[in-house]
This record gives C-alpha cells, sequence and structure tokens, in this order.
C-alpha cells in the first residue's frame, strides 16, 4: 500500500469516528435525553463540534482534489487580527488537550489584501499544524512581520530537519507519522495553493526540537 492509499485509509478512519459519535449522540436524545435541556444543549454542542470536523476533513480533501481551483479570489483589506481570532478559537480544543498556549502579538490595525475566507484557512491550518508537531506545555506564537503584508507562525515544536523542508508543502507529506497521528498532511499543501494564487510566498526556518517559523508575506 503506498502512502496515498494509506491516507485515504487514515482519513477514512478519521470520517468514521466523527459520524460514529454524532450518531451515538442523536441516538442518545431520541432515547430521553432531550428531555433534559441541560444535558441536551451539551450533546448538541458535542455533535456540533463533530459536524465541523467533517466540514474541515471534507473542505481539505476537495481542496486538493486534481482539476479543482478556488473560486475567483476577490480580495479585500483584512485586518489579520480578524483571522487571528478565529485560528484561535478554532483551535482552542486541541490547544487545551495539549495545554497548549497561542498566543497574538500584531501590530494594531495590521491589515493585508486578501479574500477573508482563505486568508483564514491559511492561518488555522498553520497554526493547527504548529500545535499538533508541538509537545504538551508548549506554545505558538501569530505575530506581524517587519515587512508590509507578513506576518508568521512560530512554535516550540518538534522542528523540521532541513532535508524535509522542501517536501512538506507536498500533498499527503507528514514529517512524522507518530506525532500527526489523525493528519491527512494536506494542510501546508493548501496553504501553499492559496498563497500561490494571492502571489504569496511562504518561507520556513526550523531547528530540531526546538521549534518551526513559517513567515507569510503578501504583495503589498
Amino acid at each position: 500500500m503506498d502512502e496515498e492509499q494509506n491516507v485515504i485509509a487514515e482519513v477514512s478512519h478519521e470520517l468514521r469516528l466523527p459520524l460514529a459519535n454524532i450518531k451515538l449522540l442523536v441516538e442518545t436524545l431520541l432515547d430521553g435525553a432531550i428531555d433534559d435541556s441541560e444535558a441536551a444543549n451539551k450533546m448538541l454542542l458535542r455533535a456540533q463540534r463533530e459536524i465541523e470536523r467533517l466540514e474541515d476533513l471534507v473542505n481539505n480533501l476537495l481542496s486538493v482534489t486534481p482539476g479543482r481551483q478556488f473560486e475567483a479570489i476577490e480580495k479585500q483589506s483584512v485586518f489579520l487580527s480578524d483571522a487571528c481570532d478565529y485560528a484561535v478559537s478554532s483551535t482552542s480544543e486541541l490547544a487545551k488537550k495539549k495545554q497548549i498556549t497561542v498566543t497574538c502579538h500584531l501590530q494594531e490595525g495590521f491589515c493585508i489584501q486578501a479574500n477573508p475566507d482563505q486568508l483564514n484557512q491559511v492561518l488555522l491550518n498553520l497554526v493547527e499544524n504548529a500545535i499538533k508537531y508541538t509537545n504538551d506545555h508548549g506554545s505558538v506564537k501569530i505575530a506581524s512581520g517587519i515587512a508590509d503584508g507578513s506576518f508568521y507562525v512560530e512554535d516550540t515544536g518538534i522542528g523540521i530537519a532541513q532535508s524535509e523542508i522542501p517536501k512538506i508543502f507536498k500533498r499527503f507529506y507528514r514529517i512524522n507519522r507518530n506525532k500527526a497521528k489523525g493528519s491527512t498532511g494536506l494542510g501546508l499543501s493548501i496553504v501553499k495553493h492559496i498563497l500561490d494564487l494571492h502571489g504569496a510566498k511562504i518561507t520556513v526556518k526550523s531547528t530540531l526540537q526546538e521549534g518551526s517559523t513559517f513567515t507569510v508575506e503578501f504583495p503589498s
């Protein structure tokens, strides 16, 4: 079984798990839990999170389907703080589970010319990736860069060998299978695809066992 077949098998497993959880939650509600408003509310919130997990998996797979392209880019002035808030809130459960601190250090009023939804996707994927590859009790920082239209995501994670850096933006590529359990290996390839569409670039600096810094620069 080649690497892509391995990933497809793991993605299938990842799809089945939230589906099974949603099925159990619905069955529990139908069996009478719906009459307990507090319990029902907790179950519905859990079901909502499981549905969001499914949406993320499906969207990531669709984004890298051969022949599929994102819709025409409609750029506008976007506050990076909004994308930062979105990324932090979307990864809060994962960060909490690993006791990782995620912080934003942005210049006031820092703006980027970009499609807001795609900028959200870029920052979310970078932050989620940083959390996955950072050991418990570590930290992830999002900050505006020195150059106009630039920002970076810095972590205290396991780092990337220099020989691996040229490969990390390829579809289905994962640096460390043990550390990336549950990962499809699509996150960084989607980031690169979106940035290419914007005429933006991304660079990586990393030291093994010390961490990585992904710097993104949009055209000014």
